[in-house]
């Protein structure tokens, strides 16, 4: 079968089309690996390093195949070259919006069982696969090769599901969780949410596209395409998760104020700031001490600011209310 276990044969068509992706592929991957090293003074931290190895894995992916696809080197090596390309290029790009996740999630648990994920599907998806391929391109190759095109779709299956949880993380989280802080953010840093929300459904749309192009078993296009949708995924993904890291740095506690009345009675705008009525306002457990909760008026929590921040003021009790000020420092205004 073409592209399976060794080069391919094909039509002009077919190979312009093969031309283009990877000119593409690799055209993005200069572009991230530019302003990475730009953007980054300090290289280290879990997110540089993802970040690079996705970028990195994505342009090996990219060479290896096209190299391996028209007998431009030996085809059991390149078989290994290939699968190191794709490890970097698939869970590198999820570890990378692993790294983020922490900034619009305040449940440690959640984030933890993202990283389990991303463990576990590497240990039964990346693995497996990796051992029918490299026997599908032995001598022995009509062993291995049946079971290869099945386990095929079902890793690409499971990482779509992987990559579609991560993403409807961030948009459910964002939509919801930071509901309350829209209410005093500025036209920009809602813009940011929005494209957030935005970039997170289009990978899972490309993600779609991705297992359209396996499921109507053109092997040779999917390997080809794959490393374009994930270089796209991972631009899109670079630019807007350094934006909200932007604003999760600048959004500091300097408009959230806090007043309790005696005898619960209907609490009092503080320093004309903005009152978020029915929102009771709770501390954490002894795990995480400083950071402030509330809840929405329909039961659920969410995370509101960290109350060890010298700029907050709060007073805790059953009657307490969040009273948000806007930031005059700034500029902004409260419509």
């Amino acid at each position: 079968m073409a592209g399976e276990t060794g080069p391919i044969s094909a039509s002009l068509p077919i190979d312009m089309i093969i031309a283009g992706f990877f000119a593409i592929a690799c055209y993005n991957c200069i572009e991230i690996l530019i302003s990475l090293l730009n953007r980054f003074k300090r290289r280290d931290g879990l997110y540089f390093w993802s970040m690079l190895i996705a970028t990195l894995g994505i342009v090996l992916h990219s060479v290896v195949v096209l190299l391996r696809y028209y007998s431009l080197g030996p085809n059991f090596p390149l078989c290994v070259l290939t699968c190191i390309g794709w490890y970097g290029m698939v869970t590198g790009q999820s570890v990378a919006l692993y790294s983020r996740l922490h900034l619009i999630v305040a449940d440690k648990a959640k984030t933890r069982w993202v990283l389990i994920m991303i463990i576990v599907n590497f240990c039964i998806l990346h693995i497996p696969v990796t051992v029918l391929f490299l026997g599908s391109n032995t001598r022995d190759s009509q062993r291995y090769l049946p079971a290869f095109n099945i386990y095929e779709r079902v890793q690409l299956a499971g990482f779509f599901i992987q990559e579609s949880i991560i993403s409807g993380l961030y948009i459910w989280e964002t939509a919801h969780g930071l509901k309350p802080i829209f209410a005093i953010k500025q036209a920009m840093e809602r813009k940011v949410m929005r494209h957030l929300i935005t970039v997170n459904i289009l990978v899972i749309l490309l993600d779609i596209s991705l297992l359209i192009t396996q499921y109507m078993s053109h092997f040779q296009i999917q390997t080809t395409y794959k490393p374009v949708v994930y270089s796209i995924k991972l631009k899109m993904e670079f630019v807007v998760l350094n934006k909200l890291l932007l604003l999760a740095q600048h959004s500091e506690c300097n408009c959230t104020h806090m007043v309790r009345e005696p005898g619960g009675a209907a609490p009092r705008p503080l320093d004309n700031g903005i009152q978020l009525h029915n929102v009771p306002v709770t501390t954490t457990t002894n795990n995480d001490p400083g950071l402030g909760h509330g809840r929405n008026p329909n039961g659920s929590p969410f995370n509101l600011f960290d109350m060890t921040d010298p700029y907050c003021r709060f007073a805790s009790g059953p009657s307490s209310r969040l009273i948000l000020k806007p930031d005059r420092s700034e500029g902004s205004a409260v419509s």
